[in-house]
Formats: structure tokens, sequence, C-alpha cells
């Protein structure tokens, strides 16, 4: 209701906004802060409207709300803003005798609640404004007293004469608009240039009258329209040609069409809103349509129908074209687009706003403030200037209500869509064509389920294979202007598009809550320096590289990275046989076949999205905002192409600075050549006569491309060793190659960098060896190293006789074990790294795959990659178990509130209408997620919580959605699970940002990808020393007994259920207590005893001795367990819970992987996090019926005594005796 608050009071339907608001009022408490916060939103949207658009009628309709609505109906004390918005109304639209009047009476209304001061502070009213105040109001506001003139309210509606009609002297007048042509940039280009038809826009640029800022202004505000404009070209470009079939229509003159047809439908249906608004009796119907009238009419129907378009075609072509996607999904993509814009328009609103609250004649306000005022009160005003401006934030929309603004849509796209299809009689040869939807929902069975799908008509999949896909982009591109720099939490990033600072889920409100009072405290300054030092890098496209890269693309043949057009996978033969065995390994075999068509094709669509990005900013400088994750983590915000995408991205990108090389800058341009070609285990001088060993092949790489001796093609990365060889080719063709001015960035890559920090964390000598923190001639490689702990544990039990051993003992290498030990300091099951292996096995050894045992095989092996990492680092082991521990015992822990609010349950009276609750199941309490702050002072919340599902009923189909709120209970298990590895990315991120400042500061060029940091070959040295000198700054700090003594801090006022092994000797005497005391094991005693635990912690820590000794003298499971010596060892720990940790195998995991088979996971999608399955209303059972075979029993699970407990911790894992000070001499700790 909120939502749809603010979007009527945004379009103007204030006669809907009054409605809401009166709604509302039996929601909140009268007189509450959040009901006078919603009646003062209404009177200030409605005098911003009233005073735009000239609507003096509506100053009755203000007055009246104010006078009769709020004071005397709401009994709402108003505060200084409702008094300062009047004000502003009185004095921009009323005139004369009645003006001053009035302006009176609202400032002695002030006067009398106190708040004078306050109004005059806020940024309401103009200097114009406070100017005119000061002369009605001159004798008051110079000290004297204005005496009684309250009088009666004059609600009479004013005359004509009374009024100002005049318009306001900063309103904007409309901009007549213009078409735009051509494609990508050059669309902008053009239209840019229409300013001066005398000047090219070159010229325009170059005698600095076009601001790179405007240009990037231009490209966000222009987008949607933009791509419209190409549409509608391409569409008329058609027309003017003859001879074409309706089927040879492009893919931008089909959209066009869609467009136009969607726009018809989408403005029928906001007449039909209208009209239902203005009926007395409604429907359901009517009702459903003054419901969601607001939103629609948010951004505009010509705007709302293309961005419905493009939101379909880019979630299509996220999830693949060819594969359709979920309903659900789409449906909430659809409806977050249309938030999306709508906040994008409230930005730009906001920005005018301010641009004329803090413009030049702002120090001439504010010295006028402090005249008119005797308080010099300062922070005062800031903080209502805050508060203010806080008020403008637009509110979030529920899920519900992007689920049923993105259905509409997506049912208004799919019936007003079509796409003609020729028809060839084999008779007649008569060609017909017919008009099909071009969009299919459909339905597939999932896991017992009928999920709904879209799917897009084959012959669009096809064209959209073959075609260009600029029709397709329109927002989020790089930025041809630097990023406005973060300076809170909201502002910072793209200049008119809405974008945060930190990506949280939409289940983590937390978390933004924690982030927006960081940034008030200032505590994330050297966040945002970091971010801002990643978003200013300028950027080009490297041309040679891009001309190659074309030319094997529109080939249509597979190279490199680069899929074929039409690859040659041949269909499996079906076998006649009619054995079920030949018809399963049939069914594999071409799922498998069809899989990789799939996948295929939509690797082939995403490429093309990425080289029309790169085209269109050939000769053009452009930039790559930054946010990061609720960790801290850094990522780019234009999602299509970025120096974190694929090596083709990367192969394209140089700096935009160029610098000279030196003579260690070309030893660097030579290492980097070797690196990415993939000889980077040996030493660097090794690594840089590889290079010029192999130059003729680099020469010949350089000068013929695809056309020479394709060297470059057999390099671990093709395009990035194809820009080196181009790079290192033009330095040695110069007289001097050191003064050559490199603009290729050269990267330093961290050896397993998570192993890094937990090695340092552990102080573990053999880790801290293997990951290259301990000083030595050659780099080593922690791959290599587990590869051949692995080899040589199989090798022995070859020699045992087992016959797996004899079976693999020369089957293991480097490339076997990589992901598995990548992945496991960052929390991968046993189950997850057995199907990494056992997918490596299948590219490595096909023969392998082909063996019935593979899983058993797959399994051997990870268990011994598990044991290689638990021996050799046992300090990060230890470290790993003590994080989990934590994170177990504060999610089954209650805060003091929620202890009184189960108290305050227990004690309130049992009324005769109420019929006695069941007892209180207190694991459906648990809240508390885990929260810790990194070095750099960010607050991180953990987002796991178990979200309830919410049904919400659709023209298209009945939809289950999660609807994420912060009161949700948490959910164990991914909280414990994910807690290691968030809290070393957080430890990851915090070493990235700590050297870009620095290496900022320095003057070098930087960009990075999480734990590989780029700089240009001439740098690197100095970047390498602030690596080092960054890493040991931040683990000379006791980083593990830090946080310890946060997470004290934090919990130590909760108290969490404790389970104790049934076998122990305390919950033996916890058990004899409890008989003794009448009170059993169940769930419904634990609040009872919760309640007495709470009494006496609360009399020990009393100041009155006499309750100190009630307290001392109770006996309670709690004080029992502190009596015994041995209690803590008594307790579960989290290797009993299947908590995933350096080479730990979980119970769960271990039974599992005895399994006959374990099939390969699925890939996942983020978003899926947010939905359930939606389910086929016609199947009524669908929700619960689930497939019937293949479900094992589960074992009964053992009993465990429990027990309320102060949330305390172990002890932190002692440290090992490595000296991270060591590895300021290691020369390959990135290299």
């Amino acid at each position: 209701m909120l939502a749809n608050l603010d979007v009527s009071l945004t379009v103007g339907m204030f006669d809907r906004a009054a409605l809401l608001i009166r709604r509302l009022s039996a929601v909140f408490s009268p007189g509450s802060p959040e009901l006078l916060e919603l009646h003062n939103r209404y009177i200030r949207m409605m005098v911003s409207h009233m005073i735009v658009n000239r609507r003096p009628s509506m100053v009755w309709a203000a007055q009246k709300w104010f006078e009769v609505q709020m004071l005397q109906i709401s009994k709402m004390q108003p505060d200084a803003t409702t008094y300062a918005l009047m004000l502003r109304m009185t004095l921009r639209m009323l005139l004369g005798p009645r003006r001053d009047r009035t302006v009176r009476r609202y400032w002695d209304m002030a006067k009398e609640a106190q708040v004078e001061e306050d109004v005059l502070g806020l940024p309401i009213l103009s200097e114009t404004d406070l100017g005119l105040l000061s002369e009605i109001c001159s004798s008051d506001l110079q000290g004297a007293a204005l005496g009684d003139i309250s009088g009666l309210p004059d609600l009479t509606e004013p005359e004509p004469s009374e009024l100002n009609l005049s318009p306001p002297e900063d309103a904007i007048p409309e901009i007549r608009s213009v078409s735009q042509k051509g494609l990508g940039l050059q669309s902008l280009k053009e239209a840019l240039s229409l300013f001066d038809k005398s000047k090219s826009f070159r010229e325009l640029e170059a005698e600095g009258e076009i601001s790179s800022v405007e240009k990037q202004r231009r490209l966000e505000q222009d987008s949607i329209v933009a791509a419209m404009e190409r549409w509608r070209k391409e569409s008329e470009d058609r027309a003017s040609k003859t001879g074409l079939g309706p089927s040879e229509k492009k893919m931008g003159a089909l959209l066009w069409d869609w467009q136009q047809c969607l726009l018809t439908s989408i403005q029928s249906e906001m007449q039909s809103a209208l009209r239902a608004q203005e009926k007395e009796r409604k429907t359901p119907e009517d009702n459903d349509r003054c419901e969601y009238a607001p939103f629609l009419s948010t951004i505009g129907a010509e705007k709302l129908s293309a961005i419905t378009i493009l939101a379909t075609m880019n979630a299509l072509g996220r999830s693949g074209m060819d594969k359709g996607i979920r309903l659900t999904r789409l449906i909430m993509v659809l409806g977050k687009a249309v938030q999306e814009e709508y906040l994008a328009d409230r930005i730009r609103e906001s920005a005018y706003d301010s641009a004329h609250t803090n413009s030049a004649n702002s120090a001439n306000r504010a010295k006028m403030v402090e005249k008119l005022i005797a308080s010099k009160d300062h922070s005062k005003w800031r903080y209502l200037v805050r508060k203010y401006n806080e008020s403008h934030e637009p509110v979030n929309w529920s899920a519900a209500t992007e689920a049923k603004i993105g259905a509409l849509l997506a049912s208004m796209l799919f019936s007003s869509t079509k796409v003609p299809v020729e028809h060839k009689n084999p008779e007649t040869r008569e060609v017909t064509v017919s008009k099909q939807p071009a969009f299919r929902h459909v339905y597939q069975l999932e896991k017992g389920f009928s999920i709904g799908y879209v799917q897009l008509h084959d012959s669009i999949v096809e064209k959209l294979g073959r075609e260009p896909a600029s029709h397709l982009l329109a927002k989020h591109l790089p930025m041809v202007s630097p990023p406005a720099p973060w300076s809170s939490y909201h502002h910072g990033g793209f200049l008119e598009q809405p974008s945060l600072v930190i990506r949280a889920r939409p289940d983590n409100a937390l978390q933004l809550q924690y982030v927006k009072a960081a940034s008030r405290r200032g505590d994330l300054d050297e966040i945002f320096a970091g971010l801002n030092v990643l978003g200013k890098t300028g950027w080009q496209i490297n041309r040679p590289v891009f001309d190659v890269m074309l030319e094997a693309w529109n080939s249509g043949k597979e190279l490199a990275d680069i899929p074929a057009a039409e690859p040659n996978l041949p269909e499996p033969e079906k076998p006649d046989t009619g054995d079920s065995g030949s018809l399963k390994a049939y069914y594999r075999a071409k799922a498998v076949v069809d899989n990789k068509r799939s996948g295929f094709h939509s690797q082939r669509c995403f490429q093309n999205l990425q080289l029309e990005v790169a085209r269109a900013y050939i000769g053009e400088t452009f930039y790559l905002p930054h946010n990061m994750d609720f960790r801290g983590r850094a990522y780019p915000l234009p999602p299509y192409f970025n120096q974190m995408g694929s090596d083709m991205c990367r192969g394209l990108l140089l700096f935009s600075e160029g610098r000279q090389l030196g003579e260690r800058g070309l030893k660097w341009l030579k290492i980097h050549l070797a690196n990415v070609y993939g000889f980077d285990k040996a030493s660097f001088d090794e690594r840089a006569q590889f290079s010029m060993d192999h130059l003729d092949d680099v020469i010949d790489s350089a000068e013929k491309g695809l056309h020479g001796r394709r060297w470059w093609l057999q390099a671990a990365d093709p395009f990035q060793c194809l820009a080196a060889c181009i790079e290192l080719k033009n330095a040695l063709a110069c007289a001097d190659p050191t003064k050559f001015v490199s603009h290729l960035p050269i990267h330093q890559d961290g050896s397993c960098n998570g192993l890094q920090h937990y090695a340092a964390l552990g102080g573990d000598i053999i880790g801290a060896r293997q990951v290259n923190l301990e000083p030595s001639d050659r780099p080593s490689d922690i791959y290599s190293a587990v590869a051949e702990h692995v080899h040589q544990s199989i090798v022995q039990d070859a020699a045992s006789g087992s016959q797996l051993g004899e079976l693999l003992k020369d089957k293991i290498n480097r490339k076997v074990v990589k992901q598995t030990v990548m992945t496991n300091v960052y929390g991968v099951t046993f189950l997850g790294a057995i199907r990494q292996v056992q997918k490596q096995l299948d590219e490595i050894y096909p023969d392998l795959a082909e063996n019935n045992n593979v899983n058993k095989i797959a399994t051997y092996i990870t268990r011994k990659i598990f044991a290689a990492l638990s021996s050799m680092f046992t300090g990060a082991h230890e470290i790993q178990f003590w994080l989990g521990d934590c994170a177990n015992r504060i999610t089954q822990s209650l805060s003091p509130d929620q202890i009184e609010a189960v108290i305050e349950a227990r004690n309130a009276p049992a009324t005769a209408a109420k019929k006695p609750k069941k007892k209180d199941d207190l694991s459906k309490r648990f809240r508390s997620t885990v929260i810790w702050t990194t070095p750099l002072k960010l607050p991180v919340v953990q987002p796991y919580r178990e979200a309830k599902v919410r049904r919400v009923t659709t023209a298209i189909q009945s939809l289950s959605i999660k609807e994420p709120h912060s009161d949700d209970i948490v959910s164990r298990r991914k909280q414990l699970q994910a807690f290691p590895p968030n809290f070393i990315h957080s430890l990851d991120a915090t070493h990235m940002m700590l050297s870009a400042i620095k290496c900022d500061e320095l003057g070098l060029s930087f960009s990075a990808v999480h734990d590989s940091f780029w700089t240009h070959a001439g740098d690197v040295d100095t970047m390498n020393l602030v690596l080092r000198d960054a890493f040991v700054r931040m683990h000379s700090e006791d980083i593990v007994g830090r946080l310890a003594a946060e997470l004290k801090a934090r919990y130590s006022q909760n108290m969490y259920l404790a389970k104790v092994r049934p076998k122990s000797s305390v919950a033996k005497k916890i058990d004899a207590w409890r008989k003794t005391n009448g009170r059993g094991k169940g769930k419904e005693h634990q609040a009872d005893e919760l309640i007495l635990e709470h009494k006496r912690l609360q009399l020990l820590r009393s100041t009155n001795e006499a309750e100190r000794a009630e307290g001392e003298a109770m006996v309670t499971p709690g004080s029992i367990f502190e009596s015994l010596k041995d209690a803590e060892e008594s307790l579960v720990s989290v290797q009993s819970l299947g908590v995933a940790a350096m080479g730990h195998i979980s119970p769960e995991d271990e039974a599992a992987s005895a399994e006959p088979s374990l099939l390969p996971e699925a890939p996942t999608n983020p978003l899926n996090d947010l939905f359930q399955g939606d389910l086929d209303p016609v199947d009524a059972g669908a929700e619960t019926a689930g497939p019937a075979t293949n479900v094992s029993k589960k074992k009964p699970a053992k009993k465990t005594c429990w027990v309320w407990l102060p949330v305390t911790f172990r002890p932190v894992p002692a440290k090992g005796d490595f000296d991270v000070t060591r590895l300021k001499k290691s020369e390959y700790f990135f290299s």
C-alpha cells in the first residue's frame, strides 16, 4: 500500500492517494511519526504539483487537507516540514492580502509549536521565499512578537484575483523532441550535433561545447528512446525497399512492430483503468485496475512498452534464447525493470531539486537564515535537512506488487506480439503468410511439478543467431565520462540511473540499514575511495584485436572460445531394439548433444552483445563504474562488457592512458605474454625468455592474425595472448623499446588467494610455502603440490593391492584437482567436489567416463584431495571450524528483545474470547544472522533466511513467490556453511581496496578482478610493493581476535539453544534435574526454561547483593552446565552438523556419496533464490505432488539434550609460527 501511495502521488492521482492515507491511518497509531510523514508527503507532492503545473484550484484542497483532515480529523500535530510546505504554497500560489494573512497565520502556528527556526533551516523555502516571508512577518523576524493573529482558518476558496497564475521563475520549459538516427553511440553523437547544424559533433566536442558528462547524461536519459528510434529507423528502411517478404523483416523492424502493438494494448488498458476509477460501484476487476493504474502511469505507455520488450529479450538472452525462461522469473524481471526506470526518473527529479536547493544562491540563503533566527546550532539543521531529504526517497515495491505489474505486462506482450511465418504448399508451391504468437506460454514437468515457461518462436531464435544484437542494447552500458564519485550509499556510479553502493539481496534489508548508518558516520570513506579508483580508470578498445575477433566471428567457425555458428554435433542413432539399457544410453547421449548445441547458441548470443558494445565504443574512452556485493567485493555495473568478462572481453581492453615501458616494463610485458600463453609456473627469467624464444611466432601472430601460423590460438587465453603479441611486437619495432608507450594492462594474480589469507590467519608454515607467502627461487603451485600428494597416496594404495589405486596411479594431474582445491577454501561440499572431479575426468579421460564406477572413482579421488588439504593447512582447518561454530551459536540464539517478548507473551492474561495457544516453538524465532565488520569498517550481514512463500494470482497463471523480510527466521545451514568463505571474501576485498587506494595515491592506473590486479607494465614493480605492504598491514593485526571481540560485544546478551551429547555427564545431570522438577525434554518446555534461565542471569547481573545471592542459589540446566569443567567439550560441534571445512567430509555427504550415481549439477542462476516453482493452476495437486520414485527414508535423528546458555564463543585457535612479514621478500606472492 505504501508503494501504491508513492506512485499515486508521483503521477498526480491525489484522490486515490488521499484514500490510501485514510486506509493507512488505521494501520499506524494516531499521532505516530510514520503517519505524520505520510501527511507531509501528500502535502509536499501536492504543493510541488500545483506550483510546477500552475494548478491554483488545488490551493483550497491542500488547505482543507491541512486544516480539516490533518488537524481536526486525524488529530495530527504538524512539524516544521508541514509548516514550511504550507508557507511555500502560500507564498507561491496566493497574492495580496489573502497571501499575507495566510502566511502570518501559518507562521504564528509554527511559532506556537516552537519550530519556527526549524522551518527556516529546512531546504524547502528558497531565498526568494525567505525574503518575502521576512517582509510579511518583518516585525517578528526582527525579534518582536507578532501578537495573537491566529483567528479562524480561512477555508473559503480563493478568488482568481487572489491567485498567482504566472509560471514560477525556476520552471523549465518543455523541450521539443527531435528524431534520432543511427546505431549505438552514433545516434547519441548525431542527436547532439543537431544543436548546431553548422558544426559536426567532433567540432563541438573539440571546442568544449559538448562535455563528456553531457554525452553520458544523454546516453543514460535517452537509452530507451534511442532503442525505439533504432527500431523505427530499421522499419522505415525496410518499408522503402521492395521485393522483401514479410518473413524477411530484420529484428529491429520486428521489434518496432511489437512495440507499436504493445503500446496500443497498454494505452487501452490505461483508459480502462481510468474508467474503473470513476465508477462508484466497482467490480473485482475494476479494483484490480485501480490498484495497478498508478504503477502503469509512472513512466508513460511508450517507454513502458519498450522496457517490457527489452527486459524480456535480455532475460531470455541470459537464460538462453532457445531454452526459454521460467514465467515467474520473467514476470519479476519485468516488474523490477519498471521499478528501476521509475526510480531513475525520481532520481533525475531529485537531482533537479537539489541543483536548485544547492545552487550558487545557497550561500546567500544560509546567510539569510542566520540573520533571521537566533540559534546557531548548525548540527541540528544538518540533521533536519538529512531527514527531509530521506523522506524524498521512493518506497520499494513489494515482490507481490512487482509480480502483478510484471504479469500484466507479460500478458499484454504475449497477446499483442506476432511473428510472420511463411508456409509453402508442397503441391501448388503457393506461399502464404500467417501471423503466429512470438511468445509461447508452456508447462514443463520438473521434479514432479508443472512449471510455467515462456519460449520464443523458433524463427525469432534463428533470426537472433544471425543478426547483430544492437537492437537489444539500451541500459547499463559503459560510461563515456568518468562515473559520479561515490559519496554516500546511494550517490555514485551512473549519473542518471539509480545505483546503490551495495548489491544487497531483496531479503537483506538489514544489510542496507547497516550500510546507510556506516555511510552517515563516514565509516565507508575508504570503501568509496577504492570504488572510485576502479571507476575512474579509462579504457579503450584494442582495434587490432577487435578486427581479428570480428573476422573470426563472421566466419562462423569455432575459434578460441567462440563457438561455431553451426556446430557439427551429429545426432546419436536411436537403437531399433527395445532394450531399456540401450534406450537409456541413447536418451542420455541425445541430452548431452542438445545441451551442447543449446549452450553454444546461448554463448554466441551473449558474445554477440559483447561485440556490439565493443564496436560501438571503438575510438571512445569509456569507464566502468563499480559497486560491491555485501562482502565488499567490487563488481562493474555495466554487465555486458567489462574486465571481469571472458578472454574475449579482456583481450579487447586497453588503458586509455599510456605509460612508457622502461627496462623493467619491457620484461614484465614479456612475462605477461608467457603468463597468458599458459607458461606461468616457471621463474620470471624463464618466462621472459619463453617470449623471446617464440619471437617469430609472436611477430607472426601480431602481423598475420588468422592468416599466419596461429601460434596464439594455442594459448590458455588466446585473445589476451594476441593482444600481448601485438604490444610486444610494436615495442620491439621501436628504436628504443623501453621508450614505447604501452596501453596494455599487465596482470598480477594471487596464488589461490583464499588459501593465502587462510595460511596467514592460521600461521601455517607448510601452507604458506605452497601459496608463495614464503620466499623461494621458483614459484610454488598449490595445485601441483596437492596433485603430487594425491598421486603419492594413490601409488601407496596401488602397492597395497587397491584396484582403484592401480587404475588411477598415472592419471592424477594438476587439472584434475585444481577446481576442487580452489573452491574448497570457499566452502564447497564433498558432494560438490565429487561432481567437480567427475567433470574433469570426463573431459581428460573419456574412457573413464564410460566406466560404470566413475562415481566411485571420483569419490575416491576427492577424498584424497580433502586429506591433502587438511594436512597442509592445519591452522586454516581449525579457523574454519571455529568460524562455523560461532555461526552455529549465533543462529540458534534469541536477542534480549526477543526474550522479553517471550516472557510478555507467557505472562499475558488469557481471555475468554481467545483460545489458549499451543506452546511456542522457539526455533521459529531464531532471527539472529551473522554480522561482522571488515578491516575497512564495512558491516557485513549474511542474507540467508527462510523466506515465506506467497501465492499471487495473475491473469496468466498462479505464481508462488518468495517475499523475503529481515524478520524471517535464518537458514541455519546456509549461515554456517557461508560464514568461513564470506569472511575470507571480505578480507580479499579489503586487500584489493587498500591496494587500489595506495596505487592511486602513487599515480598508477589500476583495475582488478578480485585477486587479479592490473596496471601498466612499467608500474608492475611499484604495484607489487603496494600489494605486499597491504597484505602485511592487514595480517600483522590480530584479525581473528578482533572478530572474536566484535562477536562477543554484539551477541553476548543473547541466549542460544545449545545441544549436548546425550551420553555425556552434563546431559545426564540435566536430565536428572528435569526429572526431579517435573520437566520434560520436549520443545514445549523450552520457553519455560528460557524464562527461568533469563531470570537467573538477570539476578546475577544485579547490583543488589541479595538478588545476586538469590541468582547464585538457583539451580537450572544452565547453572549445572557452568559448574562442570568438561561441559564445553560435551557440546555438539559443527563437525557433527555437516558443515564443510577445509578437507572435512560431513556425515551427510559421506552417506550421500555412497549412492550409485551422482548427476552433474545443473547450472544455477542468482535469480532462482527469489522464486519458487510457478505451478500449473489446472493441476491442483501439483504443489504437494512430487516424484514417487527414488525416495530414500531418512534415518531418525539422534536425540540430543538441549540447554539455554548465554552466547559465548570457543577460544580462538592458536596461531602457527609463520611470520607474515616474510612475504615482502617473496617474488611470487602475486605474479
